[in-house]
């Protein structure tokens, strides 16, 4: 292996860390704690008082109560809000103490494994903001991971990727899981529709209000209470769908057979059953090893969140015939879909950019007007058309005056249009 191919599911609370191993075609979990046999790190940071030495984990809660350094947690929460925190008079910023921690958990594989090298590195996170991405694609920066070997996944991508890896006969029809930490109960839908070419996996995700403290699973009565909600969950959710599996994770569940039998009573009525805790790192694993393929192994074009579900393109002249532009493919990644090309205008007052939904015949006009810029002879305008995206729904155009050689020097002006699309 020329490098390490690792997933990160980066959290509030905890962390995890998967490393594919192409021999054994499957990722396997980095076990880490007191006792070594838990795949959580808890999404802590100690820095020991008088040194640069920093901590992570079980050893960071530690030596913090030992009184000999100071902890930071809720990182990602820190990174979100851009916040700061000061240890021992010195101010660190969100991406700083990121960073530290990366630095950290990534330590684990090297030292396991013997390898230095990234081959490529996916983080899987609950939610996607592009704040978020760029701050933690900075924090990676520091720790010299280069941009080229870094992805970043939803929940609901990992948790799909994870079940397609899985045996075909655990997924003939709908997938679902239920995702129970301190973070909240999310609720995940996966199915394959076939008949298509290519075919389209299809995922969602539904944060429920139903979510609870896990501190009432310390009491009988809490116990009680818990087993009910998530039954009434499974009612309303399973009811009338032709489900083949449900995967249970999230520490939540790490004893769910000791204190749910009316949940998974529900749940085990002729579906199989699995619960594991480290889905989201092994399938962010499964997703950076495949990346690095020069064919997927998962042929199928992926609408869920965090990807594209509509392909957006426009019609230029090209060596005298007029074709179809794709600025935008339906089930790219949005953080990394943002494109540009460069046109020159003849007798064009309008730009119109086409939002096709896949696999459907339906297409919607986004005209963009041009009215704005200079007055100029035909053919003598050059612009380029910029597509940019704050989530997979959220899409921003410019279109940037360069103006025609030297005759006709660029403008500068830029024309933006905000729209989203389903």
């Amino acid at each position: 292996m020329e490098g390490l191919i690792l997933g990160i599911d980066l959290c509030d609370t905890h962390s995890q860390i998967s490393v594919f191993s192409p021999e054994k075609g499957e990722p396997e979990a980095i076990l880490t704690g007191e006792s070594e046999s838990t795949s959580q790190i808890s999404t802590v940071l100690c820095k020991l008082k008088g040194s640069d030495t920093w901590l992570i984990g079980y050893e960071a809660y530690r030596r913090a109560l030992m009184g000999e350094g100071t902890m930071v947690d809720k990182l990602v929460k820190l990174l979100y809000k851009n916040g700061s925190a000061t240890i021992e008079g010195t101010r660190y910023s969100a991406v700083e103490l990121m960073g530290h921690y990366i630095e950290q958990l990534l330590a684990l594989p090297r030292r396991k494994y013997g390898q230095e090298a990234v081959r490529c590195l996916a983080f899987s996170l609950r939610e996607l903001s592009p704040d978020l991405l760029d701050r933690l694609t900075l924090a990676c920066d520091a720790c010299g991971l280069s941009r080229d070997k870094l992805r970043f996944l939803s929940h609901t991508e990992c948790f799909s990727f994870f079940v397609a890896s899985r045996p075909r006969e655990i997924w003939p029809n709908m997938v679902v899981g239920f995702d129970l930490t301190d973070e909240g109960l999310d609720y995940y839908e996966m199915h394959v529709l076939r008949g298509r070419r290519p075919q389209v996996l299809e995922a969602r995700r539904e944060p429920l209000e139903e979510a609870f403290d896990l501190d009432v699973l310390d009491t009988p009565v809490g116990e009680r209470m818990a087993d009910s909600i998530l039954s009434s969950c499974a009612d309303r959710l399973l009811a009338k769908k032709l489900i083949s599996s449900v995967f249970l994770t999230g520490d939540g569940f790490g004893s769910v057979t000791a204190w749910a039998p009316e949940f998974l009573k529900r749940l085990c009525n002729k579906r199989k059953v699995f619960e594991g805790q480290h889905l989201f790192a092994d399938g962010a694993a499964i997703q950076a090893w495949d990346s690095t393929r020069e064919e997927s192994l998962f042929p199928y074009v992926c609408i869920c969140e965090g990807r594209l579900s509509s392909s957006i393109s426009l019609y230029a002249v090209r060596d005298g015939r007029n074709e179809q532009l794709t600025l935008a493919s339906a089930g790219s990644n949005w953080y990394e879909a943002r494109s540009s090309a460069e046109f020159i205008l003849d007798d064009v007052q309008t730009l119109e950019l086409m939002i096709t939904p896949f696999a459907t015949q339906r297409v919607e006009v986004i005209p963009i007007s041009l009215a704005e810029l200079p007055a100029r002879p035909n053919k003598a305008t050059r612009v380029q058309v910029i597509i940019s995206f704050a989530s997979e729904n959220h899409v921003t155009a410019r279109v940037v005056d360069k103006g025609f050689g030297e005759l006709f020097p660029a403008s500068g002006m830029v024309i933006r249009k905000d729209f989203l699309i389903s």
